[in-house]
């Protein structure tokens, strides 16, 4: 098996790296608009105030549902977003700095009302900070 050291971040800061992952089903009514309903995920914009820096790798697969793509919008620490398109019956994965919060937007052309479904993992690093003196 290769070495991963390529893959993770930098283990010569202070603390130490974390992994959380969170993974999931989704079905979501097709052209839903309420953010409660589409949110699959989230933290709290303040969680990282400390000045660690996140980043996580988001997977989607995306099965079946009123339109042959779904979109994946990635929200960022500063607001800014991050979309990404899934295939039906497909798989795709980003990786993100400083996120905070996943949502999957299905739509289609008129008046449909099934639901797009699918699975989300989201593998989130982060650095748990030592307080100075330790």
């Amino acid at each position: 098996m290769a070495n991963c050291s390529a893959c993770c971040p930098d283990q010569t800061v202070i603390g130490d790296i974390v992994t959380d992952n969170f993974c999931g089903n989704f079905a979501i009514s097709c052209n839903e608009e309420n953010t409660d309903i589409n949110r699959i995920w989230s933290i709290e914009d303040d969680f990282f105030d400390a000045g660690a820096q996140t980043a996580a790798t988001v997977s989607v697969y995306y099965d079946v549902g009123c339109d042959n793509l779904i979109t994946m919008t990635a929200t960022k620490r500063d607001g800014s977003t991050v979309d990404m398109l899934v295939p039906r019956q497909n798989t795709r994965s980003i990786t993100i700095l400083d996120i905070v919060a996943v949502d999957i937007f299905c739509t289609s052309e008129g008046p449909d009302t099934t639901l797009c479904r699918g699975k989300y993992c989201i593998d989130l690093h982060y650095d748990v900070l030592e307080p100075p003196g330790i």
